[in-house]
């Protein structure tokens, strides 16, 4: 088994002959913007996803048997909105699964397959909160016990992302909550987005629907058109499930939350899952020094 080089996923005729001789035959081939773990392809109406590394093709065999564990109980409710995936176990492994209508949504600017969440109306993103609010609802109400869902091996779990920075052994608050107010001129303390009484209730949660995950038809008012990529996939406090949201922006997080809260019986206060992306934030930073971060600083900026 080998995996693909960067010299390698470049070459999309190359990829294409890689596709075509295990069978999966496709008249239009094209590469797909993205791809930190991972690189993809559009192949007709299908999409073909290439590991980078080993580690990464047993996280997409683990999110195969979450998606299959999974996807019957959330179809009701977000009919259509996860697609299950096939793996192709030959001498470049690779996943298949259907193609969703829509972009991507990560702040890349407008393009054949980009979308920026600015460009959505107050309507659309007001649907996009409630939508993605239903999903995260549908899967924190799965009995994740009673499920197939496979643990977290040391062999993956290196290459799999953790929101919660304050289980970091460098973790220190004082440091971070001093960055953070010398970087917001004063205006950010950390202490006023601690809570006592934090909701620590953990579900089964997606862990990853930042923007290059989900896809979004720009055009139409039900916006979210497909959630995809569960191998971030894990049983944590619920809060986590929102920072990814946060990529896209603050308010995204922010309005869904008050939407979920609505609609489930275990409401989260704004102050922890904003606390999280604070200490994150302020984390990344202290970890920086005195080389400014433009993606951090960006995030921070969403608080001011």
């Amino acid at each position: 088994m080998q995996f693909l080089t960067a010299e390698e996923f470049e070459d999309v005729e190359f990829v294409r002959q890689v596709v075509t001789n295990t069978g999966v035959m496709a008249r239009t081939f094209e590469r797909l913007p993205g791809g930190v773990r991972s690189v993809a392809f559009i192949a007709d109406n299908l999409v073909v996803r290439f590991p980078k590394a080993e580690v990464i093709w047993h996280t997409m065999r683990r999110e195969k048997k979450i998606i299959d564990a999974v996807q019957p109980h959330l179809e009701e409710k977000m009919p259509d909105k996860v697609h299950k995936i096939e793996l192709i176990e030959e001498e470049y492994p690779f996943s298949v699964s259907k193609k969703f209508t829509g972009k991507i949504c990560d702040n890349r600017g407008e393009g054949e397959h980009t979308t920026g969440y600015d460009s959505l109306n107050p309507q659309q993103q007001e649907n996009l909160a409630r939508q993605v609010a239903k999903f995260f609802a549908a899967m924190h109400a799965l009995d994740y016990e009673t499920l197939d869902i496979p643990p977290v091996d040391a062999t993956i779990a290196e290459a799999m992302e953790s929101w919660d920075v304050s289980n970091r052994p460098d973790f220190d608050y004082e440091k971070i909550k001093a960055v953070l107010l010398q970087q917001s001129d004063n205006r950010l303390n950390l202490d006023d987005y601690h809570s006592e009484d934090n909701n620590s209730l953990k579900a089964l949660c997606h862990n990853d629907l930042s923007g290059s995950n989900m896809l979004i038809d720009p055009e139409v008012y039900n916006v979210l058109n497909g959630i995809v990529d569960f191998g971030n996939a894990r049983v944590v406090p619920i809060a986590e499930d929102f920072f990814p949201l946060y990529k896209i922006e603050r308010k995204l997080a922010l309005d869904t939350l008050k939407i979920y809260n609505k609609i489930v019986s275990h409401p989260l206060k704004q102050e922890e899952i904003d606390g999280l992306a604070l200490k994150y934030i302020g984390y990344g930073l202290t970890r920086c020094g005195d080389t400014p971060n433009a993606y951090l600083q960006r995030l921070l900026k969403m608080f001011l």
